[in-house]
């Protein structure tokens, strides 16, 4: 077993548990978020929850380290509860031009699939309060 000292313990977790986004997106979680606290529309409490933890929880970055961090603008290929995988568009605002689907970053999927990598599981709660699991399992750049 190895030694782990006590102060690298901090810096650890913060690595491993922090996203980065590119700071666009960034602002734009901070803008879905005060939206969403003005305008109170259905399941606003857990949407507000769920942007108000990704903030906190992101890291915002000029440069994005890798591509496989799900950002907007991008195909995410993801499953819930092990079912059949479903593809889409992430997005900050609604595209008529998109021949797939999109998936609005300012819904329950949306905010908890931005900053997520590829393989990475997360909790998604619904509007009724229901807890699945959301793994992410492809993304590419909007071509």
């Amino acid at each position: 077993m190895a030694n782990i000292n006590s102060d690298m313990l901090p810096q650890f977790y913060s690595r491993r548990l922090q996203s980065v986004l590119p700071e666009t997106d960034y602002r734009q979680l901070l803008h879905h978020l005060d939206l969403c606290e003005q305008t109170r529309g259905p399941g606003w409490k857990f949407l507000a929850y769920v942007l108000h933890n990704k903030i906190v929880n992101t890291k915002s970055v000029a440069i994005l380290p890798d591509c496989s961090i799900v950002t907007s603008d991008c195909k995410v290929t993801y499953q819930v509860n092990r079912g059949t995988p479903e593809t889409g568009l992430l997005t900050h605002r609604a595209r008529l031009d998109s021949i797939m689907p999109t998936i609005p970053i300012s819904s329950l999927l949306g905010a908890t699939l931005i900053g997520m990598r590829i393989g990475q599981r997360a909790p998604l709660i619904n509007e009724e309060g229901s807890i699945h699991t959301l793994l992410v399992i492809n993304v590419a750049k909007e071509e």
